[in-house]
């Protein structure tokens, strides 16, 4: 099998470069070390100066309070504009591969090959970001597949999600120029009861006989339920859910399984959009800059106490308790 990445998981940026020699767990779209870190540092630094200087820090209470959560978010928001911007001036940034979203292509590909359809669960959830992302991730499945010629079955549990995934879909295969191969009865509404769509599924799974099966969205007990049926029936599977309660399952029942910020890194990952892309870079971003400043904080305290500077350490849980209390 070539080593070189499929078409759906090149670059998040685009790019004309394939993927370079390194661990075969990671997908570089490259982002030289950038200089506007120095940039952030300084502006975090005049805004310590400006928020929390002993005069100001003295006689604003309220105000410090109030500004110190804008100045937060202002760091944070400038770390991802900067992102989106590099990314849409062509700047490569440095995302690993994941797994799961990997293996779409893999699960349509079987599909195709066996000659079966494809289910795609949206959990239990209604219009809330959780689905929305779950239905973006459909629609790329939805869009690899009407390549292929192979059958999706989409199902909800929601029925106005039902209606925006109807026409979602439909819209999907018109901008593929396949208007007629849209068939409406494979975007269903089970039920809006957790175990009757529960039921529903197993069913649908078993007369299908589905070689792939998708879930993602909101899920809760029956979320083994659903795997399980998956596995009797011998198809791929691919869960992906912010629900912790049921990540076990998932992973004990599925091939694969998004876990954690993946699921909401999908979108960027399967689509390239240089928005996203670059959001989702700066995010990760102003992790770290968060993770940067909590470690330097716990070091200045620790060295504070054991070099016994009570006034500077109070100082220092003063500021803390700022950002504690931040409005």
């Amino acid at each position: 099998m070539s080593d070189r990445l499929p078409d759906s998981h090149r670059p998040l940026v685009p790019s004309d470069r394939t993927r370079p020699a390194g661990p075969p767990d990671y997908v570089r779209v490259g982002m030289p070390s950038p200089p506007w870190w120095a940039v952030v540092i300084v502006l975090l630094l005049l805004a310590g100066a400006f928020f929390f200087g002993p005069h100001y820090y003295r006689t604003a209470d309220y105000w410090k309070t109030f500004a110190t959560g804008r100045t937060v978010v202002f760091v944070l928001s400038l770390v991802i504009l900067v992102a989106i911007l590099r990314a849409r001036r062509g700047g490569r940034a440095f995302v690993r591969r994941i797994p799961g979203l990997t293996a779409i292509d893999e699960a349509v590909g079987r599909a195709t090959e066996m000659g079966r359809p494809i289910t795609f669960s949206l959990g239990l959830g209604g219009l809330d970001i959780i689905t929305l992302q779950a239905l973006a991730i459909a629609l790329h499945v939805v869009r690899l597949a009407i390549r292929f010629g192979t059958r999706v079955i989409l199902t909800t549990i929601d029925p106005t999600l039902y209606a925006v995934a109807d026409e979602a879909v439909h819209e999907a295969y018109t901008a593929a120029g396949r208007p007629e191969s849209f068939n409406r009865d494979d975007v269903r509404f089970l039920s809006d009861r957790q175990f009757a769509y529960a039921s529903a599924m197993v069913g649908l799974m078993h007369r299908e006989q589905v070689a792939s099966n998708f879930m993602f969205g909101q899920f809760f007990a029956e979320s083994l339920i659903l795997a399980e049926a998956g596995n009797q029936v011998g198809a791929i599977q691919v869960a992906g859910t912010p629900t912790t309660t049921q990540i076990p399952f998932f992973v004990a029942a599925c091939d694969y399984t998004i876990i954690g910020d993946e699921y909401y890194a999908a979108t960027a990952y399967l689509t390239r959009e240089p928005v996203l892309s670059g959001s989702l870079v700066g995010q990760d971003r102003a992790k770290m800059l968060l993770l940067a400043v909590i470690l330097l904080g716990i070091s200045l305290v620790t060295v504070l106490t054991l070099i016994g500077s009570p006034q500077s350490l109070q100082w220092v849980k003063d500021l803390a308790g700022l950002f504690t209390n931040a409005k």
